[in-house]
């Protein structure tokens, strides 16, 4: 600004503005406020006046009204750089980025070696995303000043976005050749030597921004992400400790330090620093706005609470576990989920309502988000709903992918990367080519459950290792993972990345092995082979950094002893479970039923021991080769199996209440009448499949023999 002074023709200055504008430049903003407002008092239309004053407006967050100071002052000298500098500065401020990059545009245009000019404009493009057209601006503008520090260090930061992590750290290293001082400097140096994984050397960053600045937060907070990805844990939390003393607000180290209570197994620390994750840096806005409270754990027997979903697909299914404790309190419980899991959930969560937005014209007493209702329930280490399955699969597909997949060999289910989006990828996917070991083991059958990302590297396996693709037909529509959970059930192990697939094995009940990285997400905590989330999980964990063939090697082993165990299994199996013929009729009207109890069945017990019997009558058929030629029978065998469940609930109901009127006796005719139905259905399953064995049926009074 004191060039634009000197600069400024000598009929439009007064001694009174050279004084208001030292005051200006020492700080002392009411006194200047005070003599520019004397001045436009005496002359509304003196520019530089109502140029300053507007300044003074927008450092101190008047900005609507330092808006109408600048663009007064631009209505008098539309073609003032400097004044077309500071309207986009206002501009910026007031978010309105498209219209201040205008104004940087019309003063570069006028005074193209506007350096401040091309350095707002390169941030302002930044916080737009346009980080290539942000760099382009910062050359330029380090072309016009070689030492301009500030736009040295955000031309890092927009090269560190990049991903082009070399440059951004060289720029930081000339930014501080030229200000080694610069603790700003210091920790995105820091940052970008962490993402480069050197994280001893990104620590040493951060302590020397300490003893330039010891007191600045973002490099506390900053040294407590490296000690952790060093497991330095106890470090880890006192520097999160350090920086939210000197800043109890910030929402960041406050999230950090939840994550950390988190995966020591501190729950109750842990959930409440979680919650800190709406305000951090970047942090998405909540997708469910309405005037309801949050749900904090109130007594809500009666009440209506809408649920939202958030984050990952594997965030929604580990956590939709808490809808049915929710729901068992006594609530009125909707679900908004997004519309890819709307089958999934809906098929598999009693007691709730699921839909895919908002019922606008309904009013609610309680909302939260998903992954809010741990804290609400106030969950302990052992204390997560641990009972599994709750998803399901539906049968129909469970019976499709069981006879195509088949019985032979010793199926297993993998899952090699994550979604590349964002940082949560960094270290947690691997190489298809890390199965290579178990591939290699007699019997096994590895079967891709990949899907978009990762799917490429199929294309090029390693000689001598084979995986099975699972069709084009395979979750191809817009419900996620109906195939893949019917898949599952037919596999005798899921092997995965950190990503939603052991996630959807762990809720089904179906074992599953869990690889991660050396200092892995919270949710898997530290030193564990099991996980308190899924007791069908087991966790093979990175010893070194970045060391996968050491993971995949024990897991190699683990899986010679599980197949071991498997044979001597069957073998016991074989001797203790008794084996009678049957007939076809028989055996697939006993599936049907299963099928349905499967999905009316809701205690977690009954239900795994329905999901065990299924399985092996299933086996069985698959044993057979699995029969096409009667799923319209069996289609119309299970409908009426259906209808008969139905009625048996009424007529339990019915005696319950002594109420044995016209009503009952017509539910308990329409038994006998449906009965007949089903032999007849099962005679028909007999006769398209040859069976052997029929059964006879005759009753009293009857004048003909009823087969099925």
């Amino acid at each position: 600004m004191s060039d634009y002074i000197q600069n400024t023709p000598s009929t439009q200055i007064s001694e009174r503005l050279f004084r208001a504008f030292g005051f200006h430049q020492s700080g002392l903003l009411s006194h200047a406020e005070k003599i520019y407002h004397l001045i436009l008092a005496e002359d509304p239309m003196q520019v530089t006046a109502l140029h300053l004053l507007g300044v003074i407006m927008i450092q101190t967050d008047r900005l609507e009204r330092g808006m109408e100071l600048i663009e007064k002052a631009l209505s008098i000298t539309p073609d003032d750089p400097d004044v077309l500098y500071i309207h986009g500065n206002a501009l910026q401020m007031l978010k309105r980025f498209d219209e201040a990059l205008a104004s940087y545009d019309k003063a570069i245009a006028i005074s193209p070696d506007y350096v401040d000019a091309h350095f707002n404009r390169a941030n302002t493009l930044q916080i737009l995303g346009r980080l290539d057209d942000a760099v382009m601006s910062y050359e330029r503008a380090l072309s016009i000043k070689f030492d301009h520090v500030d736009a040295i260090i955000n031309y890092g930061n927009a090269l560190q976005e990049l991903g082009r992590l070399g440059e951004a750290l060289a720029a930081y290293d000339k930014a501080l050749s030229i200000n080694p001082g610069n603790a700003v400097a210091l920790i995105n140096r820091g940052r970008a030597l962490q993402e480069l994984h050197r994280f001893a050397e990104a620590l040493a960053s951060y302590d020397h921004a300490l003893s330039i600045k010891p007191d600045f937060t973002e490099a506390h907070y900053n040294r407590g992400n490296a000690l952790l990805e060093l497991r330095r844990i106890d470090e880890a939390s006192a520097s999160y400790d350090k920086a939210l003393s000197i800043r109890p607000d910030n929402a960041d180290a406050l999230y950090n330090r939840g994550l950390l209570a988190l995966l020591r197994g501190d729950f109750i620390s842990g959930w409440s620093g979680y919650e800190s994750r709406w305000n951090r840096k970047g942090a998405p806005r909540r997708s469910l706005s309405i005037s309801c409270p949050i749900w904090r754990g109130e007594d809500i027997a009666g009440k209506r609470m809408v649920v939202y979903d958030e984050q990952g697909l594997g965030d929604v299914i580990q956590f939709c576990r808490y809808l049915l404790p929710l729901a068992a309190s006594g609530a009125e419980v909707t679900f908004i989920v997004r519309y890819s899991l709307l089958r999934l959930m809906s098929h598999s969560i009693p007691g709730v309502r699921i839909l895919p937005s908002f019922p606008e014209a309904e009013a609610f007493d309680y909302q939260c988000a998903l992954l809010s209702l741990p804290l609400a329930f106030e969950s302990r280490l052992g204390l997560p709903p641990r009972e599994t399955p709750y998803l399901r699969a539906e049968p129909d597909r469970v019976w499709k992918w069981k006879a195509r997949l088949g019985d032979q060999g010793f199926k297993i289910g993998i899952a090699w990367q994550g979604s590349k989006a964002g940082k949560i990828d960094i270290g947690r996917s691997f190489a298809i080519s890390e199965f290579l070991p178990i591939s290699r083991l007699p019997n096994v059958r590895l079967l891709s459950l990949q899907k978009n990302e990762g799917v490429e590297q199929l294309r090029e396996l390693p000689e001598g290792m084979s995986v099975e693709t699972l069709g084009e037909d395979y979750d191809t529509g817009d419900d996620a993972f109906v195939d893949t959970v019917a898949v599952m059930e037919s596999l005798d192990l899921v092997i995965s990345c950190d990503t939603s697939i052991a996630h959807l094995a762990g809720a089904l009940g179906r074992p599953v092995w869990l690889a991660i990285k050396h200092v892995p997400d919270w949710r898997w905590m530290l030193d564990r082979t099991v996980s308190p989330w899924y007791p069908t999980m087991r966790l093979f964990r990175q010893q070194t950094r970045d060391d996968w063939s050491s993971v995949f090697s024990d897991i190699a082993s683990a899986l010679r002893e599980l197949m071991d165990e498997e044979r001597q299994r069957t073998k016991k199996h074989e001797l203790t479970t008794p084996r009678a013929p049957i007939s076809w009729g028989e055996l697939i009207d006993k599936i049907t039923i299963l099928e349905i109890k499967s999905i009316e069945i809701f205690e977690h017990a009954a239900r795994a021991n329905v999901l065990k019997e299924l399985r092996l009558l299933l086996e069985v058929v698959d044993t057979h080769g699995g029969y096409d030629e009667i799923s319209n029978f069996k289609d119309d065998l299970k409908t009426v199996n259906s209808a008969l469940w139905k009625i048996e609930n009424a007529i339990r109901e019915k005696e319950r209440r002594q109420e044995f009127d016209a009503e009952f006796i017509e539910l308990a005719r329409s038994i006998y009448k449906l009965n007949d139905e089903r032999a007849l259905l099962k005679r028909r399953i007999n006769d398209v499949l040859e069976s052997e064995i029929v059964e006879e049926k005759r009753f009293v009074g009857s004048i003909a023999t009823m087969s099925d």
